[in-house]
């Protein structure tokens, strides 16, 4: 969050520009030109440079968040059914690829087929192995009764990344994970949970709750951001600069025009959300608007597809890495136990640092051997 202005008319009135870096927030990955929330996807919106990737996130039958859009397989799967009416392993049979190629055959590509669904704990994973600075943007599309934020919250702990970036100084810039929602309940739940997630509220319509928001620059306290849709921002411009003015962000979705993508910039937002990370990428860097190449992080070359990482994670408890903050933006890999195969803290159970049983049992062996 931002410091608060006392000034907040007088700069409503001038309707100045955001302070601060303005970001391109890959939406569902370069979805434009790969199956959405695959690792194709994000692999590709890394390769153009991006911020922030975004995800949205339904838990399986076996509580697992994985990335996906629609509460159903039925639209992006070769599959029929609910996501949460399958767990996880169950889910991996599924090809997640196929459908791009038949709804675009001019972008096709041959690896697209046989894509496999991505849980959230192997995104994390991935990019920030390949890039430590890399953020993330998560939606919790279904809040499952409230088990979604708990679930992520329960995740997150285990995986050192509750706390990071500037959090002292209010760290929706800097944060590795904020939250988006369209329910504020799953907002409210999730400060609840912990004060350290940076969290957004998603709208479109002006209405009872809203208006008073576009109006005054504020809401409750348990949101940090604002992310109006862009229709509601071009029709409300003044909402930006008395958003940014009470010390709140403005992200806006989901732009995929670069007509478009210079005027919202001009208006001032900090983010946008697009499925064309390469328009947008160059629209800010012609404006000299955003992040440095340093700050965004993102490597010249890199494995694709994510290697030792994906298909790793079995349940809510991993196996995944354990990272820790560096106390400004970007975290690192935290050192492994003895005895850790993965090199990221163990399998998340608590158990990463104990001896393998064979191991363990030969050793016991070779003591009572000398002993003879």
């Amino acid at each position: 969050m931002r410091s608060y202005s006392p000034f907040l008319p007088l700069l409503a009135a001038l309707a100045l520009p955001a302070q601060a870096a303005q970001i391109a927030i890959s939406h569902r990955g370069a979805s434009a030109y790969a199956p959405e929330h695959t690792f194709a996807a994000y692999d590709l919106a890394i390769e153009q440079d991006t911020d922030m990737l975004e995800c949205d996130l339904i838990l399986t039958k076996d509580e697992v968040p994985v990335c996906i859009h629609d509460e159903t397989i039925d639209r992006t799967s070769d599959g029929t059914g609910r996501v949460d009416s399958f767990t996880l392993a169950e889910l991996r049979q599924f090809d997640f690829g196929s459908w791009f190629n038949t709804s675009n055959p001019t972008l096709a590509k041959p690896e697209y087929a046989g894509a496999r669904i991505v849980p959230f704990e192997e995104q994390l994973d991935c990019y920030l192995r390949i890039n430590p600075k890399m953020r993330f943007h998560v939606e919790t599309k279904d809040s499952a009764g409230g088990r979604a934020e708990q679930v992520m919250v329960e995740l997150l702990t285990r995986k050192g990344l509750i706390a990071t970036g500037d959090v002292a100084g209010g760290n929706v810039q800097s944060s590795t994970v904020v939250l988006q929602s369209f329910d504020a309940g799953s907002l409210e739940r999730m400060r609840a949970l912990t004060p350290s997630i940076p969290t957004g509220f998603l709208f479109a319509v002006p209405d009872q709750t809203t208006l008073p928001w576009l109006l005054t620059g504020n809401g409750p306290d348990y949101i940090d951001f604002y992310i109006p849709n862009s229709a509601l921002v071009l029709a409300y411009p003044l909402s930006v600069p008395l958003f940014q003015a009470a010390g709140h962000d403005v992200h806006t979705w989901t732009v995929n025009d670069s007509q478009q993508m210079n005027l919202l910039l001009n208006l001032g937002v900090d983010g946008i959300f697009t499925n064309n990370t390469d328009l947008l990428r160059s629209a800010i860097s012609a404006r000299g608007t955003g992040t440095t190449p340093e700050q965004r992080g993102n490597p010249a070359r890199f494995t694709r597809g994510c290697p030792g990482i994906a298909g790793r994670v079995t349940s809510n408890k991993g196996p995944g890495d354990v990272w820790e903050p560096t106390g400004t933006r970007g975290v690192q890999l935290k050192a492994a136990s003895a005895g850790d195969e993965m090199g990221g803290g163990g399998t998340g159970d608590g158990k990463g640092g104990s001896l393998p049983l064979s191991l363990l049992a030969a050793l016991l062996v070779a003591a009572g051997l000398r002993r003879r």
